[in-house]
């Protein structure tokens, strides 16, 4: 990978990198597209009348599953600290 090619990449992810950071990523993307293309060429050497699997999205209804509170107040019986029926927990900002 060109050293040019990664400075676009830096540029458009928005990341401040040093010419010597984006030498040294150039040395490791360089590696990874090589174990990229042997991955490519194996998955080649497979005649396509063995490759037997579906690609399509398996999906299910989107509709409740259980009744409404069928499990709250297990949950709050297991939960370390609660008030009037919430569960509270630690603020994060």
């Amino acid at each position: 990978m060109q050293l040019e090619d990664i400075k676009k990449l830096a540029e458009l992810a928005r990341v401040d990198m040093s010419d010597e950071e984006m030498t040294e990523m150039a040395n490791d993307f360089d590696g990874i597209l090589a174990y990229v293309g042997q991955v490519e060429d194996a998955v080649k050497l497979i005649p396509e009348h063995e490759v037997d699997f579906d690609l399509s999205n398996v999906a299910r209804e989107d509709i409740q599953t259980n009744r409404g509170g069928e499990y709250t107040s297990k949950i709050i019986a297991e939960f370390p600290d609660q008030k009037n029926g919430y569960l509270k927990v630690k603020q994060i900002l």
